[in-house]
């Protein structure tokens, strides 16, 4: 049974002041930030969050592998993948996150945020335009067995 909790969502301002030093002014610093309350936000099903978490099991190396993909039909639209890559039995996973954008036929993306095993777990990434799908492709370069773990957030007309 989900509960539904509020989150509370506050602008918090802070300033901090240096006094002056020999008439000039060291530092000055202002911060202006939202706070969120307890729970945290966390990504639900439908779109705009897709299908979350989505878990694709048995990457072989060397073959290229949809592991997610998200319908796309207007001209301009982003996506962003969370991906995890995971040898479960040997405790190794290596994480990044992929974003693109369609526009008309084509796709541009980017991954950063690249952390864990890469060395242990190599891999590739595309992403394809397929007619109204967008699909992240991953072509493990792991000798083990390796899941795929991919949840998404998306902006579109």
């Amino acid at each position: 049974m989900e509960m539904e909790q509020p989150i509370r969502v506050s602008l918090v301002k802070e300033s901090i002041h240096v006094p002056l030093v020999d008439d000039q002014l060291m530092v000055a610093i202002h911060d202006e930030r939202f706070d969120f309350s307890s729970p945290p936000v966390l990504a639900s099903s439908g779109w705009p969050f897709g299908l979350n978490p989505v878990r694709v099991d048995g990457l072989q190396k060397g073959v290229a592998t949809v592991v997610d993909y998200v319908v796309m039909p207007s001209f301009f639209r982003v996506v962003r993948w969370m991906l995890l890559l995971t040898d479960d039995s040997n405790d190794l996973a290596v994480t990044s996150t992929v974003q693109c954008l369609r526009r008309g036929g084509d796709v541009l993306f980017t991954e950063f945020a690249i952390l864990g095993d890469y060395g242990v777990i190599p891999y590739e990434l595309d992403v394809v335009v397929d007619g109204d799908k967008v699909k992240l492709v991953v072509t493990s370069g792991y000798d083990g067995v390796v899941t795929a773990r991919t949840s998404k957030i998306g902006i579109f007309n």
